[in-house]
């Protein structure tokens, strides 16, 4: 943004490298080659985070009068919400061998999905919804 708000923005537009940390000893996760792990995220104040959220308006909006929406659907846009703020990743087990699973949204959506590996659902939720993560925005007035 220029203009008069310009030197306040963060950059939200930018996805940020999050090193994926090992859910037991919070270290980061590396290869035996000293690769680090990590997932590209968008701030959840990103742009894809807003058309995501008035898709899922737009949907309960059609709704209406149909029945509620039920747990399974609330848990299913949490992570369709994930998926769309990823935009990439290197992936490293809890043994430290490289995991050449190639990043896509149906990968994403199965790696959010999945009860054992909550555990990077929820890095990756508190990474996107943290603004410290987001650099200044380099825009100049």
């Amino acid at each position: 943004m220029n203009g008069k708000f310009a030197g306040l923005e963060i950059e939200v537009e930018k996805p940020q490298r999050m090193p994926l940390l090992h859910p037991n000893t919070r270290q980061p996760l590396r290869t035996g080659k000293g690769e680090e792990a990590y997932v590209e995220v968008y701030s959840a104040d990103s742009k894809v985070r807003r058309e995501h959220d008035r898709a899922i308006q737009r949907r309960r909006l059609n709704m209406r009068g149909r029945g509620r929406i039920t747990p399974e659907e609330l848990e299913a846009e949490a992570v369709d919400l994930l998926a769309a703020l990823t935009a990439g990743w290197k992936l490293v087990t809890l043994s430290g061998d490289a995991l050449d699973v190639p990043f896509s949204a149906e990968n994403a959506r199965e790696l959010y999905a999945a009860p054992a590996l909550a555990w990077i659902r929820e890095q990756v939720d508190e990474f996107a919804g943290d603004r410290g993560n987001f650099p200044q925005s380099s825009s100049k007035s």
